[in-house]
């Protein structure tokens, strides 16, 4: 497995490099597979003490990917209004177009009362042994089409999927992002994104139940110059064995109801 990510973890003020080396200058290839950048965990393994691969998900991760677990929020967006998102984990399944299977992650947002659509989105994302999530690709559709696909080389930085053991805990991503229309045209551009584990032990209230343990997770696109766009940053709250139950940034996302299966 090549590694092929510019990562900086920062943790009790050591720094350690994850990855390394050049962007690709092409997409995947057809049957090759995806570039990842770390070793993938199996969220469905049995945790039976063995050694070796697959490697089982802990239980109490940030971002469960377990078949079967579902999550819907409350969106108050400014221009869209209030509608509901669903998000069910479908399971493992081979990546379009390559050879690396990885879990398939759906979610509909119903905009049926507001704009009258109805978007969806398919995410093929990995937990990585490192204590993080990636995507692979994703897939858009606006009612029921398919209106454009988005690859990253290496696999890009989704969510933190383990409460980091020291503060403070940063790193990098700079990836190959391809967006493919429907009519097969592709634009490539290089994406930078920097990440921050701002604090732990917080306290979120949400129409779910109030959370006393989660963790505040920054994420920053980066212009050129390594600066922060203006706009482009969102924050996350994420709780042990729950998942994601809040999100700021263009938009605000608050749980409403969530149903995470064991490993």
């Amino acid at each position: 497995m090549r590694l092929g990510w510019t990562a900086a973890l920062v943790a009790s003020g050591a720094l350690m490099a994850c990855g390394g080396g050049s962007l690709p200058t092409e997409p995947t290839p057809g049957n090759a597979p995806v570039d990842v950048p770390g070793t993938p965990v199996d969220p469905n393994a049995p945790d039976d003490g063995a050694t070796g691969t697959p490697v089982p998900a802990s239980p109490h991760g940030l971002w469960p990917l377990t078949t079967g677990s579902t999550w819907t929020y409350r969106i108050t967006d400014p221009v869209q209004g209030t509608f509901r998102k669903t998000v069910t984990v479908q399971g493992p399944e081979r990546v379009e177009g390559t050879s690396t299977t990885a879990v398939r992650v759906h979610s509909v947002q119903d905009r049926s009362r507001t704009t009258g659509d109805v978007y969806a989105e398919d995410s093929f994302q990995l937990e990585l042994a490192q204590g993080v999530v990636v995507r692979l690709r994703e897939e858009d559709f606006e009612n029921g089409t398919r209106v454009r696909v988005t690859t990253w080389a290496p696999a890009t930085m989704k969510a933190v999927a383990q409460v980091p053991a020291a503060l403070p805990w940063e790193q990098r991503d700079v990836v190959r992002e391809t967006v493919t229309a429907p009519n097969g045209t592709a634009t490539t551009k290089a994406t930078t994104y920097a990440w921050k584990v701002v604090a732990v032990g917080e306290t979120v209230v949400t129409p779910a139940g109030t959370f006393h343990d989660a963790i505040e997770v920054q994420r920053d696109k980066l212009d050129g110059a390594g600066q922060a766009k203006d706009g482009k940053r969102r924050t996350y709250w994420l709780v042990p064995g729950v998942g994601k139950v809040r999100e700021e940034g263009e938009r605000t996302e608050e749980l409403s109801a969530y149903d995470v299966k064991a490993p």
